[in-house]
């Protein structure tokens, strides 16, 4: 295992952990209106998840003789709920995408695995989630026993 390697992408992680924790704060601190009372929390559950991530990680780098970064990347702001929701949706798959690469460097190293991949389950569900809520997609819930009328 290329431990050096290894420590840079888990700081990698790091400061996109950092920024999700500002960025979701940030949208639960700013949101406004009807939909506060809905997705406020839910951007504050999102920012605490992230500090739970931040401990793991952080931790993680310390136990591999690495130093933890407290340098954090772009940090997303609006004031429209779509815009929010978006920008959560872009934090999540970019954290996916991090949690992936590290997946692949931590040859051999089983604990460190399983903590990766519990996170990435998170993250993947957090922008699956995301990915529902933001959809324009119509779904046309069919009653069979009314098409069977139909038809006979």
């Amino acid at each position: 295992m290329d431990t050096t390697r290894l420590i840079a992408q888990l700081n990698e992680i790091l400061s996109w952990e950092w920024a999700g924790l500002v960025q979701y704060q940030q949208h639960a601190f700013i949101l406004q209106g009807h939909w506060r009372e809905v997705y406020a929390p839910r951007f504050q559950e999102s920012a605490d998840e992230s500090l739970g991530h931040l401990r793991q990680i952080g931790s993680k780098i310390v136990s591999l003789g690495g130093v933890p970064t407290v340098e954090r990347a772009e940090v997303k702001q609006a004031k429209d709920l779509d815009e929010l929701l978006q920008y959560g949706l872009e934090m999540e798959r970019k954290h996916v995408e991090l949690y992936k690469q590290a997946l692949a460097l931590c040859d051999g190293d089983s604990s460190l695995q399983v903590l990766l991949e519990d996170i990435l389950l998170a993250e993947q569900e957090g922008a699956d989630d995301l990915e529902k809520i933001l959809s324009t997609q119509n779904l046309a819930i069919v009653d069979k026993s009314q098409e069977a009328r139909k038809s006979g």
